[in-house]
């Protein structure tokens, strides 16, 4: 179950694993040896140096497995995050819907911290428990013949058996507890995304229904899983004695005169009978396994965009659309951009154009046709080579905690304070530069917070004006800002050598002055993609 779950892990994961594996079955045979061995001194009255002796080797072992099951959890956290890095890196935009962006704040979050713990406590449950008592039948037999271990033998099987019914059962009420949690947790990122809304159109109290409703189902999933927990528990501590107290019955029943034999074969079955407990609530940690390597495994197993190993020749930028389709928005889409022209994409609501915008970044492919740049298609770009060729702002732009400078510089990580202040002012941020004796260097807030709408998308559109790309998309990147500072916005684009390709709904002429219109035809009945929503 473990390797076939784990296969999507990076290699370096799984081969720390495979070794820590080894190590706690390790552990099982030093151990059932050294009990064997006390058992044995204990029946034939031997010296305690080779009790001693194997005690020690035992205990060694067992710390060493141990603080190594310790070191490689905290590496494995590391390999994991590695591999949803080269994830991200490879997995098509067009992916993260709302849906995914809680997925992958779960997986960062909750589930690779939990899966720090599995090399030194999970797989010592899963591995140690099983095998020690299977091991010190062998010792039985040894100490006390072939009748006694096919007892204690019959015996563990039952109380096997029990666990195994009691942990089904467990499992199955367990089973849709991670399904309720991940509800939850998009139900709290949803409410928090969009809390003014919610709040001004729903009131405070309807606001709160469906994040409620998600918090209700996940309660009653955890009284579920706690009920069958409590019945699991009891039925585990009768398991666990069911051993001990037969094999006490048969030395009361048959009247051993043999007590330091009795007394060996007590110890052994005691030792053996031990792991049932750390078994109690095995079916809860086994769905919780589950759930969270399936979830690590939805993450990096996203839907990826073939690319080439090196991108193909290009000359120029100049784009051509050629009879591209995409899903029920875009049909036949056809345009040529000359270079350094400025581009309208015109279209009433639902007709594709940030879909349009979004094939031309290559968050996805198109259904049919082809995008050309340069003469080179975009299937045969790297990703790293076209996302240097264009500077793209959306509607919502992004702006992070930190400062002015640092958000814009995030456009071209090498520029000067020089270069990011006039790229701040030919966004018109000049006011905001000049209320602070700090100027670019003014802290912004969390998430912009000391910043209007208009001032956070002139930040974006100071940050692409900074990366001095060929290729500008805008999408509705203007719509929070007044006509004039459009307009000086605009005069500001113009005068860059680079394509600009544009959503506005407002009356373009007189601002951006475009040279090609692309014209969307009327929606379609069907709504677009989430992702391009």
């Amino acid at each position: 179950m473990m390797a076939e779950r784990t296969r999507t892990f990076p290699t370096a994961a799984r081969r720390r694993l495979v070794l820590i594996s080894l190590g706690w079955a390790l552990v099982a045979v030093t151990e059932a040896g050294a009990y064997t061995v006390l058992a044995l001194a204990i029946a034939d009255r031997r010296p305690p140096g080779a009790v001693l002796a194997s005690a020690v080797v035992a205990v060694i072992v067992t710390v060493l497995v141990s603080r190594s099951g310790y070191l490689a959890g905290a590496r494995l956290t590391g390999d994991l995050f590695r591999g949803v890095g080269a994830a991200f890196s490879r997995a098509k935009l067009a992916w993260f819907t709302e849906q995914h962006r809680a997925l992958v704040g779960t997986v960062a979050g909750r589930a690779i911290p939990a899966l720090m713990s599995l090399p030194a406590h999970q797989l010592q449950t899963f591995i140690l428990s099983p095998l020690l008592p299977l091991l010190l039948l062998g010792g039985a037999g040894v100490v006390a013949g072939p009748a006694a271990m096919l007892l204690l033998a019959g015996l563990l099987g039952v109380a096997f058996l029990a666990q195994f019914a009691a942990q089904r059962a467990l499992r199955a009420a367990d089973s849709g507890r991670g399904a309720a949690e991940q509800d939850a947790a998009e139900a709290s990122l949803e409410f928090v995304d969009h809390l003014e809304l919610l709040r001004t159109a729903a009131g405070p109290e309807r606001a709160v229904e469906r994040l409620t409703a998600r918090w209700e189902a996940q309660e009653a999933a955890l009284a579920r899983t706690n009920r069958a927990s409590a019945l699991a528990t009891l039925v585990s501590g009768l398991a666990g004695v069911l051993p001990l107290a037969g094999v006490l019955i048969l030395i009361v029943a048959t009247g051993d005169g043999d007590p330091a034999g009795a007394l060996a074969l007590i110890v052994l079955t005691v030792r053996a009978s031990a792991p049932l407990d750390t078994l109690a609530l095995a079916g809860v940690t086994v769905n919780e396994l589950r759930t969270t390597v399936e979830r690590y495994r939805a993450v990096v197993t996203a839907p990826t965009l073939p690319e080439p190993r090196v991108s193909a020749p290009r000359s120029g930028h100049r784009i051509v659309v050629s009879d591209v389709s995409y899903g029920s928005v875009l049909e036949g889409v056809s345009a040529e951009l000359p270079e350094n022209s400025t581009v309208l994409v015109t279209g009433p609501t639902g007709s594709g154009k940030s879909t349009l915008l979004s094939l031309l970044m290559r968050f996805d492919d198109p259904d049919a046709g082809g995008i050309r740049i340069g003469g080179a298609g975009l299937t045969e770009l790297r990703s790293e080579d076209l996302a240097a060729m264009i500077g793209y702002v959306p509607q919502d732009p992004v702006v992070f905690e930190g400062t002015l400078a640092e958000n814009i510089r995030l456009g071209n990580p090498a520029a000067t304070d020089e270069e990011v202040a006039a790229a701040a002012r030919g966004a018109a941020l000049g006011a905001v530069i000049d209320r602070s004796p700090l100027g670019i260097g003014q802290p912004v807030g969390h998430r912009g917070s000391t910043l209007s709408g208009g001032e956070r998308q002139r930040v974006a559109i100071a940050r692409a004006i900074l990366k001095r790309a060929p290729i500008l998309i805008l999408d509705e990147a203007s719509s929070a800002l007044d006509a004039r500072t459009e307009e000086r916005v605009a005069a500001t684009i113009r005068d860059l050598p680079c394509t600009t390709i544009l959503v506005t709904h407002r009356d373009a002429e007189r601002s951006w002055r475009p040279s090609v219109r692309i014209e969307l035809g009327a929606a379609h009945s069907a709504p677009a993609p989430a992702e391009f929503r």
